[in-house]
């Protein structure tokens, strides 16, 4: 991608940020009051882990299943169907402290109570850290087009909810090896999973491993100059960068890319404003029956005049990959440029 087009994209999507930050900023006034109380509690569920509230046999009607196929719809590039969320569902007569301590909650209330429908977001009410996602409406009609409205939104607040918490975990435990390899070859600051030990550095690269036998996780953090890259070019130009890196067993092994799996969106760094592009996809070992889901994290370093990609993938044969990835996904987010 050439630096004028790169730019004009980044242009774009600076004008959506914007419209989405004034959506959420007009949401997040509708949040709940706390009465005072403070909040010390810790979150008790299960990362992934999402409370539905509502009425269980208004969930088995049309839009009651249409709720559930949003918050339980696959994730993106993995090999195996694995749903955003595990869900537990229950009525609101049983929403009592033991299900308070859920870190992520959606609650549905449907009565001619209400007048319109509308999505209220609230935060840290019962414990910390919480989210708390309320549907309001006076129908099930309007209660549809409203989750067919909000679904991406009710989906991003989630996730981001979850990545928050991993992040955090990670900036109190990480790997000091990937930190001290980060810091010396790239001048960048990444918090990833501590079991990640081994390292192996190249030219303008390393590649940093578990190790384990059953599965690993990995972190690979490389460059490019600003004028190679494109969504279009992406897989041989990865394909190029792993080829001599990431050599397999034998002659003529090699990991590669698996074009046709590609999805591709951009995300905007809550913390440092900066654009990433975010590729996702499945791998696989030229000439090996090895593979898996990875994840790359690409945004300019403009200090340096070029381009930074940080990837994690995962090799994790017979096992569910989605905390896997996403720890992997959290680590990538916590990448600082000086």
């Amino acid at each position: 991608m050439k630096n004028e087009e790169f730019a004009a994209a980044m242009t774009r999507y600076a004008f959506r940020m914007m419209h989405y930050v004034l959506l959420v900023a007009f949401l997040s006034s509708c949040v709940e009051e706390n009465k005072g109380k403070a909040v010390t509690g810790a979150a008790q569920s299960a990362p992934y882990e999402l409370l539905v509230v509502a009425n269980k046999e208004w969930l088995k009607t049309q839009t009651g299943k249409a709720l559930m196929d949003v918050v339980e719809s696959s994730i993106e590039g993995l090999p195996q169907n694995e749903p955003n969320f595990k869900c537990i569902k229950i009525d609101p007569v049983r929403f009592n402290s033991t299900f308070k301590v859920y870190a992520n909650i959606l609650w549905v209330e449907i009565g001619s109570k209400y007048q319109t429908a509308e999505m209220r977001i609230a935060r840290d009410l019962y414990c910390r850290p919480q989210l708390i996602v309320s549907l309001y409406a006076p129908d099930d009609a309007a209660l549809a087009l409203l989750l067919q409205e909000r679904r991406e939104q009710i989906l991003g607040l989630f996730n981001e909810q979850e990545f928050s918490r991993e992040r955090q975990r990670l900036s109190k435990k990480h790997s000091g090896v990937v930190s001290q390899q980060a810091e010396k070859q790239f001048g960048v600051k990444i918090n990833a999973p501590a079991d990640i030990r081994q390292v192996k550095a190249g030219k303008d690269f390393f590649w940093a491993s578990t190790g384990n036998q059953d599965f690993k996780l990995n972190i690979c953090l490389y460059t490019l100059p600003l004028q190679n890259l494109s969504f279009e070019t992406f897989a041989a130009v990865r394909d190029s960068v792993m080829r001599v890196n990431i050599p397999g067993g034998h002659e003529g092994q090699w990991m590669e890319t698996d074009a046709r799996t590609l999805s591709y969106n951009q995300r905007t760094d809550p913390e440092s404003g900066a654009l990433q592009m975010v590729v996702r996809g499945l791998w696989d070992m030229k000439g090996d029956a090895m593979g898996g889901p990875f994840v790359s994290y690409i945004q300019l370093d403009t200090l340096n005049e070029r381009l930074l990609v940080s990837e994690g993938f995962v090799f994790a044969p017979n096992k569910k990959k989605r905390a896997l990835i996403r720890e992997l996904e959290a680590a990538l987010q916590s990448v600082e440029l000086k």
